[in-house]
């Protein structure tokens, strides 16, 4: 289950990365052209407090999807998991939670998970030295959908 979470599980990200090791070392944020990687409690409940954060658990925490905006500028997407069947699943669920705004995706080129989003929409947009760095415009909805079940207010109306 992936949910969003707050600076309350501030202690289950703080073991869950220390139990997965990040190998190519992109769960960072920048601030002020400062690189602060996620390895201190005090970062984690700041970003806890002001980023959106979600978990995709299973009697524990198995991945962690950031989605990092810095004053205001574009949200970048950072992502992290055990293994690579976590990762597919928590990029489908940004595929389809977040399709109205604009992400990007900064990785290491020796990242396998460049593969993957490629699959989920992400297009290529910038060679960085050792970093890729990955686009998705989002699709902005003319009008909101709304479930057929504010159409059918009388439960034999409807079809299911």
């Amino acid at each position: 289950m992936i949910k969003r979470i707050n600076y309350k599980y501030a202690i289950d990200v703080f073991e869950f990365i220390k139990r997965v090791k990040d190998v190519h070392e992109d769960m960072y944020i920048t601030e002020n052209k400062e690189r602060y990687f996620l390895k201190d409690l005090k970062i984690i409940e700041k970003i806890l407090k002001s980023q959106e954060v979600y978990i995709l658990e299973k009697k524990d925490v198995k991945g962690i999807l950031l989605i990092y905006r810095s004053k205001g500028f574009r949200p970048y997407v950072k992502l992290l998991s055990e293994n690579s069947k976590y990762a597919i699943d928590m990029l489908k669920f940004l595929k389809w939670n977040f399709s109205e705004i604009d992400l990007y995706f900064k990785l290491k080129k020796e990242n396998p998970l460049s593969e993957q989003i490629k699959r989920t929409g992400f297009t290529m947009i910038g060679d960085r030295g050792r970093e890729l760095l990955f686009f998705k415009k989002g699709i902005k909805q003319l009008y909101k959908l709304t479930p057929k079940d504010t159409y059918l207010a009388e439960k034999e109306n409807r079809l299911y």
